[in-house]
């Protein structure tokens, strides 16, 4: 008997030996990992942008820059036009089906290698033997409707595409009525007369960056903090519930950013004069896209939140969002009503997005907020299946 006891209580130790050893390795990789973050990350922003006096800022043609983040790390590259694209020739290319895209970092697609995007993945699906097609990434980091529009008056009519699809999300709605995009000076349209004019030509040049703060020192368990985050993100009550026995903080107290006010059923004097503006220059795009004898389509992009139910019990919860005063499909439902009353198509990829979106298959990063490769997939699927069944694309063999 006590022989036996012996046997258990050494398998017991060793089995607690090995789960501190593995517990000390995960800490340990973490660690590195993070180390070398913080060496290896920078503001890319500032290696491959340059300022723009029309665009507030625009991408330095030929220029390279790795994007290095806990969930990802991808190399981007500019081509001669100063897109994030293969080289394209402007004007019409004959027997050639082109699709331009205009939108923000979602369709630059930094968080994903270039073959993985929404323009590449599409350009695929709809291209046919014999049939060739091109769709044209115009898509640039911290854009607004506003500076889409422009690029497209200035760049990207000249591709002469036969569509022309407008990437929305609900954080462009202040921005198009702001003159900085955080610190970076930007255009402001201006509305009158249904008329849009450009008010502040040219934008004056960014501040110098301020010089970077010295490294945070990496404090307590990485390890602790890597399980705590995942719990947060995964199962936002049952880390309210850990919460109540002081393992940390509950979630909660928050305050919203200014751009989620977009989904206040309540909506504030700058955001209802957001929309008007927003509606103007959409509207305004589509009369220049139609004159070319092209067409427009308004794709929704939703945020993690209006495809995720965690994600939005995680903002309910951290943010204190009550139903009666918050709805996240607010901003669909508002451009819905743009659309029928503006006279432009509009395609809300929401519910493609959560019928993809799963505990263990999810279309977005849980820290970065963007599509992943299975979000890139899931939105060019969508866009073809609606360019299609509208005729738009032209009938491949």
């Amino acid at each position: 008997m006590r022989r036996a006891l012996s046997g258990w209580l050494g398998k017991l130790i060793l089995l607690a030996g090995s789960l501190a050893l593995a517990l000390g390795g995960f800490e340990v990789a973490l660690r590195v990992a993070e180390s070398r973050q913080r060496v290896r990350r920078g503001d890319e922003r500032q290696t491959y942008m340059q300022p723009d006096p029309y665009l507030g800022w625009s991408k330095r043609p030929g220029a390279r820059v790795t994007y290095v983040r806990p969930e990802y790390t991808v190399e981007v590259a500019i081509n001669r036009h100063g897109l994030r694209d293969r080289e394209r020739a402007f004007g019409r290319v004959p027997g050639t089906f082109r699709v331009l895209a205009l939108g923000d970092s979602f369709i630059e697609a930094y968080s994903v290698p270039f073959e993985a995007s929404v323009t590449a993945l599409l350009e695929r699906t709809i291209a046919g033997a014999g049939c060739p097609v091109e769709v044209i990434n115009a898509g640039t980091s911290g854009y607004s409707t506003d500076q889409e529009y422009l690029f497209y008056l200035r760049e990207g009519a000249r591709y002469a595409p036969d569509v022309v699809v407008l990437f929305f999300h609900y954080n462009d709605l202040l921005h198009n009525v702001h003159e900085r995009y955080y610190r970076q000076p930007k255009p402001r349209l201006d509305v009158a007369g249904g008329k849009v004019r450009l008010a502040n030509f040219p934008v004056p040049p960014p501040p110098p960056a301020p010089p970077p703060g010295p490294p945070r020192p990496v404090a307590g368990s990485r390890a602790w903090a890597w399980a705590r985050e995942r719990l947060m993100l995964g199962a936002p009550r049952a880390f309210n519930l850990l919460a109540r026995a002081g393992l940390w903080e509950p979630l909660g107290g928050d305050t919203p950013s200014d751009e989620l006010g977009a989904f206040a059923k309540r909506r504030s004097w700058e955001m209802q004069y957001a929309w008007r503006v927003t509606d103007r220059i959409i509207e305004a795009l589509a009369r220049q896209v139609e004159s070319a004898g092209s067409r427009l389509l308004v794709a929704y992009v939703p945020a993690r939140m209006e495809v995720s139910d965690r994600d939005w019990e995680l903002s309910r919860l951290r943010y204190e969002f009550r139903e009666d005063r918050w709805d996240r499909r607010l901003v669909w439902n508002r451009l819905a009503r743009s659309a029928q009353s503006g006279g432009f198509r509009a395609l809300d990829l929401t519910d493609a997005l959560r019928r993809a979106d799963g505990l263990f298959r999810s279309t977005y990063y849980g820290r970065d907020g963007h599509w992943n490769e299975r979000g890139h997939r899931v939105a060019a699927a969508e866009l073809a299946r609606w360019l299609r069944h509208e005729g738009w694309t032209p009938a491949c063999p």
